[in-house]
């Protein structure tokens, strides 16, 4: 596991943010935990090492604009949980941004939100700290020490003349809509 933390929030209160992520994996079938702002900027993470930053500031984006879809029809996310197969991403909207805890499917909902409730309080401070300062270094551990960037793929300026797309179908992706399989 590598907890990360950014450090436009200051190292203090980032490392603060990491220290209260990893108490969330007292609570058995908690795999880990990430926290971004309101404008999408990962502020700390507790997760395994197999979800990078990228992937992460990736899933922020999205979740922004899940949260975003909702207001824009007149509704406030206040927490919702995202099921897929046998995990669930519980989501809890702060002020400054969304605490995010990625768990297994068979873990205990009550102790989770109790436990997201308890960490939510006390992140809060610092995630709205971090979302009025803005991102604008790199992503740093809980021991103060700079991540390595993420390596950039080179962009290709066209694809080449007579490229065919192949089109992918994956039957049986485990896709499930009220435990039925959709197809």
């Amino acid at each position: 596991m590598i907890p990360s933390v950014a450090a436009s929030s200051g190292r203090g209160n980032a490392i603060a943010v990491a220290t209260a992520l990893a108490t969330l994996k007292d609570v058995a079938g908690i795999a880990g935990s990430f926290v971004f702002t309101s404008s999408g900027h990962l502020v700390a993470r507790e997760l395994h090492a197999m979800f990078d930053d990228a992937a992460l500031r990736e899933a922020a984006e999205r979740l922004t604009r899940l949260s975003d879809t909702f207001a824009s029809v007149g509704d406030h996310l206040e927490l919702a949980v995202i099921r897929f197969q046998d995990h669930k991403l519980y989501l809890k909207v702060l002020s400054g941004g969304m605490l995010c805890i990625l768990a297994d499917g068979v873990v205990n909902m009550a102790a989770l939100r109790m436990a997201a409730n308890l960490v939510g309080r006390r992140i809060t401070p610092d995630l709205d700290e971090a979302d009025a300062q803005g991102d604008a270094l790199p992503p740093m551990t809980a021991g103060g020490h700079t991540l390595p960037a993420a390596p950039q793929m080179p962009e290709t300026s066209a694809a080449p003349t007579g490229a065919v797309r192949a089109q992918v179908i994956a039957p049986g992706t485990g896709r499930r809509f009220r435990g039925r399989p959709l197809e």
